[in-house]
């Protein structure tokens, strides 16, 4: 069965470019997060060694790319559901002060053989392959109120609740996002879906208010220059690093914005690291690899003949983009500044893990056939 899988993968790679495409982008931007990370690590070489932790994250990724490869999708789609409830609980789990792990004023991480495993970057995956699943069921009545609104917006609401509750706003407001973007390509009826925007705009909204510590964020990116010094420090020390390395950068292990300067210069700002020490065209370069690598994606995406493959695929390119689309808007000063990591870049063992996995499962939807059952 391995033989024959990986002969599909030959044949495969062999008649189409955009596999080796995606694989390809993939593998060359989590090269430049090891080298950018090997300069951002300088600052907390004293404590922990990023770059060597990061290439550890890359070799223990490597098994789940093969496994996203390798999972028959029927099985995948046959059992979302379970997968969608064992991640539920999980999340339920990780909320239970003796077992989850509190960092930074969030309990996110359960401890796995003294490993910190993010339970909600796995839940990510699980409510893409259900919404998946149901809107390939489903596709004939995505006009109705019940099934093609009421159901996917409940248990999507109620993932993204228990996410809010560690609290980590950005990857509620991303797996919602995803969903959004997903139904409307299913056909759901656009009344609905502008009324569950606006009601998901306004409890976020109420829930910033309410939060004194995201509300003080919000008032320093209506003011960054006067808050540079207190709530926007981070932003502006990494908008201070684009502007250090110009078109061209300064150097690899030059720059001086991680070296203290810059706190999370390893996760949530590596971008200005990097284009502090690459340059204002290498980072735009990595901008539009990241918009080549989603176009490339989407449009395989849509010429899949199976439904599930479909939704599956279009789930992983938009997760992508709009995780891109967070970080880069949060250190250029776009959008207010939220713990989102860059995707394949950025240090961290979670999301580089589903990344791997999440690439390997876009290469398989692109080469599996799957029995309509």
């Amino acid at each position: 069965m391995l033989i024959d899988r990986l002969e599909e993968y030959y044949a495969y790679f062999s008649q189409r470019k955009s596999g080796w495409f995606i694989l390809s982008s993939a593998l060359l931007l989590t090269g430049l997060g090891i080298v950018t990370l090997s300069s951002a690590s300088l600052s907390f070489i004293r404590s922990e060694d990023y770059f060597l932790r990061q290439l550890l994250w890359c070799a223990i990724g490597i098994p789940f790319f093969l496994g996203g490869c390798l999972v028959k999708l029927d099985f995948l789609r046959r059992n979302s559901g379970i997968f969608l409830l064992i991640f539920a609980v999980a999340l339920v789990v990780v909320l239970i002060p003796s077992i989850g792990k509190f960092v930074n004023g969030s309990r996110r991480w359960i401890s796995v053989g003294g490993v910190n495993v993010q339970v909600s970057e796995f839940a990510k995956i699980a409510v893409i392959a259900w919404i998946a699943r149901y809107l390939e069921g489903n596709s004939m009545r995505m006009g109705e109120f019940f099934r093609g609104f009421f159901v996917p917006i409940a248990v999507t609401c109620a993932v993204c609740c228990l996410i809010l509750l560690e609290p980590d706003y950005g990857t509620a407001i991303l797996v919602g996002a995803v969903v959004f973007t997903l139904l409307l390509l299913a056909g759901a009826h656009l009344p609905y879906m502008l009324v569950a925007m606006a009601c998901g705009v306004l409890a976020i909204s109420v829930l910033i208010y309410l939060n004194p510590t995201r509300m003080r964020r919000i008032v320093a990116f209506l003011d960054v220059e006067n808050n540079r010094f207190e709530g926007a420090y981070q932003l502006w020390q990494g908008m201070l690093g684009f502007v250090s390395g110009g078109l061209f950068g300064c150097g690899i292990g030059q720059g001086r914005q991680h070296l203290s300067s810059l706190p999370e210069a390893h996760t949530d700002f590596i971008f200005p690291v990097f284009g502090e020490e690459f340059g204002g065209l290498a980072a735009t370069a990595v901008l539009l690899a990241y918009a080549a690598l989603f176009v490339v994606a989407s449009n395989c995406a849509k010429k899949l003949s199976s439904d599930f493959a479909k939704f599956l695929a279009y789930g992983i390119a938009f997760t992508i983009a709009y995780q891109v689309i967070i970080n880069v808007g949060v250190v250029t000063g776009l959008l207010p500044t939220k713990g989102m990591v860059l995707p394949f870049i950025s240090y961290g063992g979670s999301n580089l893990v589903l990344l791997f996995f999440m690439t390997g499962l876009l290469l398989n939807c692109f080469s599996s056939k799957i029995d309509a059952t």
